[in-house]
């Protein structure tokens, strides 16, 4: 091969030199001059397309490395580890050319001096320096040379899983294996162990091992004396990769140990940097708080066992700040709520006895309500470090705002008529649209209609709805601070059950056709007016050959067709107002009829919501009020079904 000296300089004559080496004659291109249309400048587009730059990045720039003398090539090399070495034999056929020859083993022993942290084992006599540094330091399967981890190294093989357990690589002589014939020689040979799955143990031998001792047998089976040589020899070779292999696996697990250990320093040298990084942003505080920071540590960004870079950091300290924002607004989020229930058990201490004075035949609040109503719940919602007393609720007059409380509500629902309720006057209230028999509204999760005051005492209204995955999504924003007082309640307030009610336009609508066959205005008739009637009506489509008509009063009326008929088309023809005969008729058949008691009943005298059954009053009357009658303590529940009796009877021809 041609060598050079470095300070050698190529001219135009000479063939071996590179294009880059090649000197130009007139590298400074002339000023251009106003006017000029020749010259060098002018004429730039004419240059040759091989001299033309058409890539940014230069390849193949150690191409002439080989070029250098060999004292400075090999003073290099002297520097590098033996895998360095391993690699630069593979780049090229000139380096491998020059590493692998045997005037050049210099370089591979001094490369092995190199290795100070956890240096290999001794060299074996039947590798040389090239092979035991692919051995050690490889990353490829010796039979396919796919990537691999798995050393056997008393065969002195790299191996992959696939490759283990081919019998054409290596071989297994279990109680199964085709080869017995091999058993006999298998003492020769050296073995390693090798894990198949998690619990599989292979015993393998190299099968070119056994193929070369058994060839040797078949050779030497006429001298017993050269066999027995051969024999002992075998012998000697397999103690020392024995002993070598040992060696090497105690040196891969020093290298692992090591390994390890140096992430773990790198991965607590990482943490220590990010949360230098991130108190120098003012999170140190809260960090310091509960488990925030055992918390933190554990973030997948954080416990990497890799070098912090500031390239890193910057992609990553978005992340970080957000977590750490969403901890400290769960945090003060907590202690809100905490000082939240607080102020609430000492406002229920104060008003609990006002709002158990209030007649339960009144529309009172429960206490939830009273944290709802505005000026209270200004009180409540102050900073959870401010402190709260008594006296700033004894400030305000709580009859007062029950009062406007009752008001409001009632504006919210006059809000949800069709018809109407923005043209109330701001002085006076009409509740009179509300009292109209044609008034129904529709609860979230009740399907019979219901009616004014019973709205107001509704119990579905103080339960806390599950909004749907979407729904929560929409109304996030909007109930984020009104969601973090309702979780300081036992039950919700009626403000927030309000959010599931609408107008019922079907019952509505059914009640309005009623109302005109009794020759009446569905505009201006109230329930009550309605209920003075003691009006019966007949669903003719309900008419029963041998049982008789369904005669039923109105609002049993009203439930029977949003029930039994849902879905039909609404017609004045499939009901009928009964006669003043047919009523009486009616009412006979009602009073033959047992009837039930209401499902939820109070005691007027203890003026509490504690409901009782029928036999339940009777008991509480005799143990609590003996002197009273039943009739004198007993009052129906505000939230009382529609559904009471006297219901739909049959009415036959001969009760006519």
């Amino acid at each position: 091969m041609l060598r050079r000296s470095a300070r050698h300089k190529p001219t135009d004559e000479d063939p071996e030199a590179g294009p880059s080496e090649i000197p130009k004659k007139d590298a400074r291109p002339r000023k251009k001059i106003k006017g000029d249309a020749v010259g060098p400048i002018a004429n730039e587009s004419a240059v040759a397309p091989s001299e033309v730059k058409t890539s940014r990045k230069k390849r193949g720039k150690l191409r002439f490395i080989t070029e250098m003398p060999l004292d400075i090539l090999f003073e290099i090399f002297s520097e590098l580890l033996p895998v360095d070495l391993l690699h630069l034999s593979r780049a090229s056929k000139a380096l491998r050319a020059i590493l692998l020859r045997k005037s050049s083993i210099f370089l591979w022993k001094q490369a092995f001096l190199n290795v100070t942290d956890a240096a290999p084992p001794p060299l074996p006599e039947d590798l040389n320096e090239a092979q035991y540094t692919n051995l050690l330091w490889g990353k490829h399967c010796y039979f396919c040379g796919v990537f691999t981890s798995h050393v056997l190294w008393e065969c002195r093989v790299r191996t992959c899983k696939a490759c283990a357990v081919s019998p054409t690589n290596l071989t297994s002589l279990d109680w199964n294996s085709p080869n017995q014939g091999l058993k006999s020689i298998s003492h020769l040979c050296s073995r390693s162990y090798f894990w198949s799955g998690r619990r599989s143990l292979m015993l393998l031998y190299l099968t070119s091992d056994l193929e070369a001792v058994k060839k040797r047998f078949d050779e030497l089976a006429d001298s017993t004396s050269a066999t027995q040589e051969f024999s002992d020899e075998c012998q000697r070779i397999k103690r020392m990769k024995d002993d070598h292999g040992q060696r090497c696996h105690s040196w891969e697990h020093r290298l692992k140990s090591n390994r390890k250990r140096e992430l773990k320093d790198v991965g607590q040298n990482r943490r220590a940097v990010i949360l230098e990084k991130i108190e120098e942003l003012g999170w140190s505080d809260e960090l310091s708080r509960d488990n925030n920071k055992h918390n933190f540590m554990n973030l997948p960004a954080v416990r990497q066992n890799k070098e912090l870079t500031e390239r890193v950091w910057i992609k990553i300290k978005p992340e970080l700040v957000a977590w750490l924002t969403e901890v400290k607004k769960q945090r003060l989020d907590k202690d809100g709520l905490r000082a939240l229930r607080t102020r609430i058990d000492i406002l229920s201490a104060l008003v609990t006895e006002d709002l158990q004075a209030i007649p339960i035949s009144e529309i009172r609040p429960s206490i939830d309500d009273v944290c709802t109503m505005p000026k209270y719940r200004a009180i409540l919602e102050r900073p959870s470090e401010a402190k709260v007393v008594t006296a700033d609720f004894k400030k305000l007059d709580l009859p007062r705002q029950i009062d406007e409380w009752r008001q409001s509500n009632i504006k919210l629902l006059l809000q949800l008529l069709p018809l109407g309720s923005k043209k109330q006057d701001k002085k006076t209230l009409d509740v009179r649209p509300l009292e109209l028999c044609t008034t129904f509204f529709r609860c979230h999760s009740c399907r019979e209609p219901i009616s004014y005051p019973r709205i107001l005492s509704h119990k579905c209204l103080n339960k806390f709805r599950d909004n749907g995955e979407e729904e929560k999504e929409e109304e996030e924003e909007e109930e984020e601070e009104e969601e973090i007082i309702l979780r300081a309640f036992r039950a919700a307030p009626w403000i927030h059950g309000l959010k599931g009610i609408a107008f019922d336009s079907e019952a509505s609508n059914i009640a309005a056709m009623l109302i005109k066959k009794c020759g009446q205005d569905p505009t201006t008739l109230t329930g009550a007016a309605m209920d003075e009637l003691d009006a019966r009506f007949e669903c003719v489509r309900c008419v029963h050959p041998r049982e008789g008509r369904l005669v039923m009063k109105w609002r049993i009326a009203v439930h029977h067709e949003l029930e039994d008929h849902y879905g039909d088309a609404l017609k004045a023809g499939s009901w009928k107002l009964l006669d003043a005969a047919e009523v009486t008729a009616a009412k006979r058949e009602e009073a033959q009829v047992k009837k039930r008691a209401p499902p939820h009943l109070l005691c007027s005298r203890c003026n509490t919501w504690a409901t009782f059954t029928q036999l339940q009053m009777y008991d509480h009357r005799l143990s609590t009020h003996p002197r009273e009658s039943f009739e004198d303590i007993t009052i129906m529940h505000p939230d009382v079904t529609i559904q009471m009796p006297p219901l739909a009877v049959r009415l036959s021809a001969r009760d006519e």
